[in-house]
């Protein structure tokens, strides 16, 4: 027996080394393959620019129009070069099919992934626009996933023009709508999308997002609850709903879609993300900041979880790991109202006053109707002793939404001015 063993290896041996030999064979041709078609898109760029040197240097109107033509067919080859090293691209960025890119959620792509996309979709967008339909998918979802979202509207208009009762087209414009803040546009094309496609999961879930993002919580439910009947155990489904719950206050139905969602597909970065945040409304601070630290590890430097990261070291009282996420996340974000709200609030909160008012002034500029901001400049300016601003931006504050009221009578901010008939007027109920 053992003989028989023996005499197996050698044969073994020689199959691994046929095998080692077909895989580098298939390497090299796939290698030399791309070299070709790199070669052949070389070739072509370097032809169109002497033709269009040569029509600029040509009076003949009829000559010109000639090299004019011939630069067309140069376009039109090079775009059966380009399309393909967008889609490959694409998918060495991890992301889905095409027709799924938009439809299935959001995918952000890593700062090292726009770079390679970046010089491709130069090129793709300094050609003529000979581009197919499937073509110009992939053009408008890439310059989607580089979050460059009007270059991908209008991608996609061109799209519409050419099929205009397309449910996917529909659907990937709304979702562009959306990231756009286009919502009763984005509305619209999912509702059409629909009217061609009853019951698509995908889009329901889109305009699930939408509801969502307009406030309209009962209308993004239902979406979600009947993309999930169709499509069960969908993760982003799944963390959106989460999402909602926590918008309701329901927060055990939250942590278990997020449960579920992280069971489907562990180590998500937003859902670690919404899930930091339901822990932090309910208290639970290390399991918050336990969340954000994981998610922030697979997602280096994420601007929203090191904005909430900060904000749960607020609530910890740890204002300079507070003031050292916001920082951060400024830098990849400026002028973002929420995050320039929460510095302002920990600057009050650490008696830098003038700091706080910089702050909340820059967040209100950005974003006029901001309650959060209204109410906490109103807080400023109460421990300031100025009482008139104080009341002025609390009134303003309580218009835009009805629970300042009752935050103000408990909140200690405001113990200034808590005797003056103004004030009281203010906080007593409607």
């Amino acid at each position: 027996m053992d003989g028989n063993i023996l005499a197996l290896i050698p044969v073994v041996a020689l199959l691994g080394g046929a095998v080692g030999w077909l895989i580098t064979v298939l390497h090299y041709r796939q290698q030399a393959k791309r070299q070709a078609a790199r070669d052949a898109g070389n070739i072509l760029k370097e032809r169109k620019t002497h033709l269009e040197d040569m029509i600029a240097k040509t009076e003949d109107a009829n000559r010109r129009q000639m090299l004019v033509a011939e630069v067309d067919e140069v376009d039109a080859a090079l775009i059966g070069f380009y399309p393909k090293r967008l889609r490959h691209a694409l998918g060495e960025a991890g992301l889905p099919p095409e027709d799924e890119l938009i439809a299935n959620g959001r995918r952000r792509l890593q700062p090292q992934q726009a770079t390679r996309l970046a010089p491709v979709l130069a090129e793709v967008n300094a050609l003529r626009p000979f581009l197919s339909a499937q073509d110009l998918l992939v053009l408008g979802n890439a310059y989607y996933h580089m979050e460059k979202y009007q270059d991908a509207k209008e991608t996609l208009d061109q799209i519409v023009k050419l099929s205009p009762n397309n449910p996917a087209t529909l659907n990937n414009r709304g979702a562009t709508y959306d990231d756009l803040g286009r919502y009763d546009d984005a509305l619209a094309d999912y509702n059409r999308s629909l009217e061609l496609r009853p019951d698509d999961p995908a889009t329901l879930y889109n305009r699930g997002n939408t509801y969502r993002h307009l406030g309209r919580y009962d209308d993004a439910l239902a979406d979600y609850n009947r993309s999930l009947e169709l499509r069960p155990d969908h993760p982003d489904t799944l963390t959106n709903r989460g999402a909602t719950y926590y918008e309701l206050k329901r927060y055990d139905d939250a942590l278990a879609d997020f449960k579920r969602s992280m069971e489907l597909r562990p180590d998500d970065p937003d859902t670690l993300t919404n899930r930091g945040v339901t822990y932090r409304h309910l208290g639970r601070y290390d399991e918050s900041l336990a969340d954000y630290n994981r998610s922030l590890e697979l997602r280096h430097d994420d601007p929203d979880t090191l904005n909430n990261r900060g904000n749960t070291y607020s609530k910890l009282e740890r204002y300079d790991e507070a003031l050292a996420d916001f920082k951060r996340s400024l830098e990849f974000r400026p002028d973002y109202p929420g995050t320039l709200m929460n510095r302002g609030v920990t600057y009050k909160n650490l008696g830098r006053y003038d700091e706080s008012l910089a702050d909340l002034n820059r967040a209100l500029e950005r974003k006029p109707s901001y309650p959060s901001a209204l109410y906490n400049l109103a807080c400023l300016f109460s421990l300031r002793q100025k009482t008139d601003d104080a009341l002025a931006y609390l009134e303003k504050a309580i218009r835009l939404d009805k629970k300042y009221r009752e935050m103000a009578k408990t909140d200690k901010d405001f113990d200034n001015i808590r005797d003056d008939p103004r004030f009281k007027r203010l906080t007593e109920s409607d």
